[in-house]
């Protein structure tokens, strides 16, 4: 099954987007954008892009990692540069963000998962098909001729069961097809 081609892969997952080294050093930036905004006491909004990425693109333990890493960052922040010691509530509100952020990274991968999973069976049946005019067989990717049946069974779940239509019966046998029994 060849790749989808690049312009048909949302923005996201094209180019640096969806590197690792690119995802890390995006968190890095939004850590020191974070630095700045650790006075403010909000909700680490600015983390969110860049998991999201992370989540969506790679693994989910990476993702994980990423959301632990953002989480802890805040806390060292405080722990480090605050002249004030560390209270429960900041210890509580670093575990709230750490849980927050990993159910974002778990969505997020599941979604990215099903969405790639959806394009993969799109993209089986779609485009043109080569087939023969004569004996419907259709030219595979390795310029194989394989019977419709063989080429669509391989790429879906569908199934066959063969019968002859009324034209065809007649056609091969002569005869007309007998009339079916009505339903009772």
């Amino acid at each position: 099954m060849p790749a989808p081609a690049p312009e048909k892969l949302p923005p996201f997952e094209r180019g640096l987007w969806n590197r690792a080294w690119f995802i890390v050093l995006m968190c890095l930036v939004f850590v020191a954008l974070d630095w700045e905004l650790v006075p403010l006491k909000v909700f680490p909004f600015i983390f969110i892009f860049p998991l999201m990425l992370a989540a969506w693109n790679s693994s989910l333990p990476f993702a994980l990692g990423c959301a632990a890493t953002l989480s802890i960052t805040r806390l060292a922040h405080q722990f480090v540069f605050d002249e004030q010691a560390c209270t429960v509530d900041d210890f509580a509100a670093a575990l709230v963000r750490f849980f927050v952020l990993l159910l974002l990274a778990a969505l997020t991968n599941l979604l990215g998962r099903q969405s790639r999973q959806l394009r993969q069976r799109v993209q089986q049946l779609e485009g043109i098909l080569p087939i023969c005019a004569g004996c419907k067989s259709i030219r595979d990717e390795s310029d194989n001729w394989v019977q419709l049946e063989g080429f669509i069974s391989a790429r879906s779940s569908a199934q066959f069961s063969h019968s002859f239509c009324p034209d065809c019966y007649k056609k091969f046998s002569g005869l007309d097809l007998p009339a079916e029994p009505a339903a009772k």
